[in-house]
């Protein structure tokens, strides 16, 4: 009995000194083997023991410590796969990060380049606006000489055409001499001239067109006889007997301007005011009409 009562407390004493070890309620202290010599331990003198000895009870691994293992593998686990990773995008970075500075200096190559060729262009457009302004004078330049030769070519075309005289209405013949034809009419004109000598060459002037009378030029060789001539066929009953008239040779600048004039002259003939042409130019009462009146 005395064995009994030691186990039991001894039993007794155990558990609270060992919180962290669970027993079951359906436990039984003989399934123990371990808890007979607990007991009987704990029944010596404490003075055979030792103040300071610990009991030499067996004891299972507290549970808090098992988990605790368990989540230190887990987080060793877990932290050994994060810092895997954590190289993996190191090297990812890194590698981007060469990627990107190569890019860098790819495109720091074309900016030099693109400024180079800006410089270029540049330098090209003042050289062409240089050369745009050179242009530009020299093309005034030439449209003033253009002009200035044009003004010459029709003076000079003007004074060759005072040599000659247009003959109108004079019915054409095949094979005909137009030369003794034209003398024959002219010496009608003007009996006292000396008109074979005066007269150089005389021609149809165009193509032929069958049903049309050609114009005729007549070249003078003296423009005085010329002249005189073409005074007295503005009042001679031969032209109108025989339906011709005369005219003078005008350049086709010269035609177009006497078109315009004309009805200018015509107004002033009417109004008793004495109006004519001396070339290309109009003259009424001895004045020149001028871009103002024509207007």
């Amino acid at each position: 009995m005395d064995a009994q009562k030691i186990i039991k407390n001894a039993k007794l004493q155990f558990l609270p000194s060992n919180p962290n070890v669970k027993t079951s309620s359906h436990a039984k202290v003989s399934d123990h083997g371990y808890a007979s010599t607990e007991a009987a331990n704990m029944g010596l003198n404490k003075r055979e023991r030792g103040a300071d000895s610990a009991p030499p009870t067996p004891s299972k691994q507290p549970l808090d410590e098992k988990r605790t293992k368990s989540s230190e593998k887990e987080d060793d686990i877990s932290n050994k796969t994060i810092f895997e990773a954590i190289l993996g995008l190191e090297k990812k970075f890194e590698v981007q990060l060469e990627d990107i500075k190569e890019q860098n200096r790819q495109s720091a190559a074309m900016v030099a380049s693109l400024a180079k060729a800006v410089e270029f262009n540049a330098a090209e457009i003042v050289d062409c606006k240089l050369k745009v302004v050179k242009l530009a004078n020299a093309n005034e330049q030439l449209l003033k000489e253009n002009e200035d030769l044009k003004r010459r070519v029709r003076e000079q075309e003007r004074y060759r055409m005072r040599w000659c005289l247009k003959l109108k209405g004079v019915k054409e013949d095949k094979d005909e001499n137009i030369r003794v034809k034209v003398l024959q009419t002219l010496q009608k004109i003007a009996p006292d001239l000396n008109l074979e000598e005066a007269v150089d060459i005389v021609h149809r002037l165009g193509k032929r067109v069958d049903g049309r009378n050609r114009n005729i030029i007549i070249l003078f060789t003296q423009r005085r006889i010329k002249e005189e001539l073409w005074r007295r066929t503005k009042d001679s009953s031969i032209c109108k007997q025989e339906g011709i008239s005369f005219a003078e040779m005008l350049p086709q600048e010269d035609i177009q301007d006497r078109q315009r004039l004309w009805p200018l002259v015509e107004e002033a003939r009417r109004a008793g005011k004495r109006a004519y042409f001396r070339g290309p130019h109009a003259f009424i009462d001895g004045r020149k009409v001028e871009e103002t009146q024509e207007k």
